[in-house]
């Protein structure tokens, strides 16, 4: 491992753990909930699974590059997929849904290791976000084997449930290393958003059509509340923040489906309120953050300003209620790299020489002091946070800079901008990547470090 490199791991352990320096525990005071990722593992993305065989990570509607789920499938079964319910529903067609359950719990069981934890631990990381889908929260989720059950609005949509001891079991082996966990949601019933995270691409979600399914998206957060609430008190210690929804109405017209959004989203965290806040805890300041992940492509920035202070009090601002922006250099056109000429704001050769590499870190610092200067200028949210940010600077990754020059710029460009706007909580996204061919040197901090894959 090179000098670089090792300045990054000490940076990245710095701002985990707070340790020695004054300078790494001023980071680890301005950014208190760092961490990372389990992206691919309860929640399955094509992307993730595409083998080299595909480069794109933005996702498209006629070209499934989803390949391989191993253990049981590591060459694939003969043709690729969409999102986790497209795999799921051509495996039952091929094989039968017993088969099914056995591909995606074997996937489950060994995904994320005790190996994985470990190496965490050993990098200082405290915190982790595991990305859920509804199946961890529906009635059949509390039985004691994982089925196969049908999308409500998609019948050519299927998921294998996520029974609620399996995730217990999974937040205890995280506990036991001392790392805390957020849980998120990352799809509703029907799909709410667009994109292979949504469980039905590329089907047409339908969540926000219809009053049923929304209906039922309530009780999915009645039952991720119930499901906290009956945790052990040291467990509940372990969980530290909660996602009610990622990315709500992503890519969707925004004039047809914001004000449906936030209504919906209004509701559900009063739900939150009314089951953890007033009533699930003695001590408000110990229930676990609400990270309310909210994004540009479904709402503006003001609009975003604008719903936090009509559903949250001061008081809420200032103790639970963090308002959640992803951001990714990939999509953002005007602080990208690519090796293209003219394609980007610059190229990936540019770093090969000193004049060049210092003008792409300050490309990368402007386009990181950005990512969340109007809440920060507006002053009136205290709690913001990144729970998504990559080391990605193109969307195809073929495309992107995959050198260690760059990478590390990012990396640590992200973090300084990280402390200096003060951020309350940062999540890389992911852990590991080790199906992803190029997708795994900017999206896998394990790759990264230097751990494996």
């Amino acid at each position: 491992m090179n000098g670089m490199k090792l300045q990054v791991v000490s940076l990245l352990i710095s701002l985990l753990a707070g340790s020695a320096p004054a300078t790494a525990a001023a980071a680890a005071d301005s950014v208190p909930h760092v961490g990372v990722n389990l992206g691919g593992w309860f929640l399955i993305e094509e992307w993730m699974f595409s083998f080299g065989q595909f480069d794109r990570v933005a996702e498209m509607s006629d070209l499934p590059q989803g390949v391989v789920m191993p253990p049981l499938l590591p060459d694939g079964m003969g043709e690729n997929w969409y999102g986790e319910g497209d795999l799921v529903n051509k495996i039952v067609a091929k094989y039968d849904e017993d088969f099914a359950v056995q591909v995606i719990e074997a996937h489950r069981q060994t995904y994320i290791t005790d190996e994985d934890i470990a190496a965490m631990k050993s990098a200082n990381i405290t915190n982790v976000r595991m990305p859920l889908g509804w199946w961890a929260f529906v009635e059949e989720s509390l039985k004691d084997a994982s089925e196969v059950i049908t999308d409500p609005a998609h019948s050519d949509m299927k998921f294998v449930t996520i029974t609620q001891e399996a995730l217990r079991t999974e937040i205890q082996r995280f506990k036991d290393e001392g790392i805390n966990v957020l849980l998120d949601i990352h799809a509703m019933p029907g799909g709410s958003s667009e994109g292979s995270y949504s469980g039905i691409f590329p089907s047409t979600p339908m969540f926000w059509d219809d009053e049923d399914l929304m209906d039922l998206g309530y009780s999915i957060i009645e039952s991720l509340c119930d499901f906290y609430l009956g945790l052990d008190k040291d467990l509940q210690d372990s969980v530290t923040g909660i996602t009610l929804l990622n990315e709500p109405a992503h890519n969707m017209d925004i004039d047809m489906y914001e004000s449906v959004m936030t209504n919906w989203l209004a509701g559900a965290i009063d739900i939150y309120r009314k089951k953890i806040v007033e009533g699930g805890s003695d001590d408000v300041e110990s229930v676990p953050k609400l990270f309310v992940n909210l994004i540009g492509t479904a709402m503006s920035d003001q609009n975003m300003l604008d719903f936090f202070h009509s559903t949250f009090s001061p008081k809420e601002l200032q103790n639970w209620a963090v308002l959640d922006i992803h951001h990714y250099f990939a999509w953002d056109g005007g602080h990208n790299g690519c090796y293209e000429e003219g394609s980007c704001s610059y190229q990936c050769s540019d770093s090969t020489t000193e004049e060049g590499l210092s003008a792409i870190q300050e490309i990368i610092k402007d386009g990181a002091a950005e990512s969340h200067k109007f809440f920060f200028d507006n002053g009136t949210i205290p709690l913001v946070s990144c729970s998504e940010y990559s080391l990605a600077t193109y969307d195809t990754s073929n495309d992107a800079c995959r050198g260690q020059a760059v990478l590390n710029a990012m990396f640590q460009g992200q973090k300084d901008s990280f402390r200096e706007q003060g951020l309350f909580g940062a999540f890389f996204w992911t852990w590991k990547m080790p199906y992803g061919g190029t997708h795994e040197d900017a999206w896998s901090l394990k790759k990264f470090l230097g751990l494996g894959s």
